[in-house]
């Protein structure tokens, strides 16, 4: 990694919501945003809005296929010139709500999958090509602190995202890569269902993406391991742990 290497940030799940919120927070930070998402049509649309710095990356994080993938692209991309990872944000999603008993194998290995094998790897693979002052940012969530029913394998996996994060944050203590989870409580975006166990759902103190996604680049670039947004989330997560 040269002196004047490329600086990239990687944001998975940056096709909407809080990753293209992520996206506006760190574009002007790097030479490249690569935007890793599911939905090639979206990806297109974000490089329209935001120009030449995105480079869209069409893959399903449930199949780990889609591992080697990047890190084929990151060996290429190094061969072409060096490059610097500065973010990594892990932000992609997959949300099935609804009652253990009926859920598929298929879709707790998506879940599964999405959550905790692609973040693992993907930390893996990037970090070799980060340096100190660098930040890896990785989305919990404020269900990790507690199980919920007709959410638990969200909130299960959501609790191994943030288990992780820290302790991978003490473990790159001394290389100065700065490690950060990040903990919002309900953000309106699509993931979240109308109704839990055939009943209508309200959120407490549900915010927008933007708000979560601008306090979580503030904390990472402050070398806080833990950001959540909003005085009364960090006090509900305060008496759930």
């Amino acid at each position: 990694m040269s002196g004047n290497a490329k600086r990239i940030a990687i944001i998975t799940g940056a096709s909407g919501g809080l990753g293209k919120e992520f996206v506006k927070q760190v574009i002007d930070d790097v030479d490249e945003v690569w935007a890793v998402g599911r939905n090639e049509a979206k990806l297109e649309g974000l490089k329209s809005e935001f120009g030449p710095k995105i480079v869209p990356l069409q893959m399903d994080l449930s199949d780990t296929k889609s591992l080697s993938k990047l890190s084929k692209k990151i060996e290429t991309e190094e061969k072409k010139s060096s490059i610097q990872i500065r973010w990594l944000i892990n932000n992609a999603g997959a949300g099935r709500f609804g009652a253990s008993k009926d859920f598929t194998t298929e879709e707790i290995s998506v879940s599964v999958t999405t959550h905790c094998t692609a973040i693992a790897a993907i930390c893996n693979i990037c970090i070799p090509f980060m340096k100190a002052g660098d930040h890896i940012v990785n989305v919990s969530s404020q269900s990790a602190f507690s199980p919920l029913p007709y959410m638990n394998l969200y909130a299960a996996t959501k609790a191994f995202v943030y288990s992780y994060t820290r302790a991978l944050g003490e473990e790159l203590r001394d290389s100065g890569i700065v490690v950060t989870a990040v903990c919002p409580g309900w953000i309106q975006t699509a993931l979240l269902p109308d109704t839990l166990g055939g009943r209508k759902v309200k959120f407490p103190l549900i915010v927008t993406a933007d708000k979560v996604a601008e306090k979580a680049i503030k904390d990472a670039r402050k070398a806080k391991p833990l950001s959540i947004y909003r005085f009364a989330v960090r006090m509900v997560a305060c008496f759930q742990r």
